[in-house]
């Protein structure tokens, strides 16, 4: 079953990539066969742009939605993606942001500015101004955090900063998990870790 679904999610993921692709050369052979319009001056793309586009084989805008085995909502946006240039198994999204909706009722917000998603893995790395705030209070930056679809897991790779409810704090590492047979999140900060305390103030 698992095998069904994961081959029906990379043909969905092609043809999110290959259709408008195909569409636009369409397009293209059709302004051709036109006597009475011209190619250059209909399509908004210089032809370098067209190129480019054709050869990454980019999409713009991209959404993604899914549902963990625990039953979490996860979505993905982003402002453009491609196959990676360097690996062909890996897809890389820019200006990325998500929203994770725990079966608990708490919520996850996390943005970056580069994501990497290898589909063997499914594993989504997080690079470039990492941000991650909870509805429960925390937020938490780091500059490269990767990310288990699957199980909902994420590691910070490299020293992260946060803040809380009257303290902040820094660690070499942070893994944010939901530990087995529960159903909220749970953060644990390790290597090095600083906390500084502030009472929060009573209203008078």
């Amino acid at each position: 079953m698992q095998s069904r679904i994961d081959k029906h999610t990379r043909l969905v993921a092609w043809a999110k990539i290959t259709l408008p692709i195909v569409a636009l050369a369409m397009l293209s052979t059709l302004f051709l066969l036109s006597k009475s319009v011209d190619p250059i001056a209909t399509i908004p793309f210089s032809e370098s742009d067209l190129a480019d586009r054709t050869q990454s084989q980019q999409i713009s805008q991209p959404e993604v939605f899914g549902v963990t085995p625990r039953g979490d909502l996860i979505s993905l946006r982003a402002a453009l993606a491609r196959q990676n240039a360097e690996d062909s198994a890996l897809m890389e999204a820019h200006e990325v942001s998500a929203k994770i909706k725990l079966t608990s009722g708490q919520t996850v917000d996390i943005s970056a500015i580069k994501a990497l998603h290898s589909s063997a893995q499914n594993i989504v790395t997080l690079s470039g101004s990492v941000f991650a705030q909870t509805s429960t209070g925390y937020t938490f930056h780091a500059n490269e955090l990767a990310m288990s679809l699957f199980d909902l897991r994420a590691d910070s790779i490299g020293v992260v900063t946060g803040e809380g409810p009257g303290f902040t704090v820094a660690a070499g590492q942070m893994t944010l998990e939901i530990p087995e047979g529960e159903s909220d999140a749970h953060i644990l900060l390790k290597n090095g870790v600083k906390l500084v305390y502030t009472p929060v103030k009573e209203k008078e």
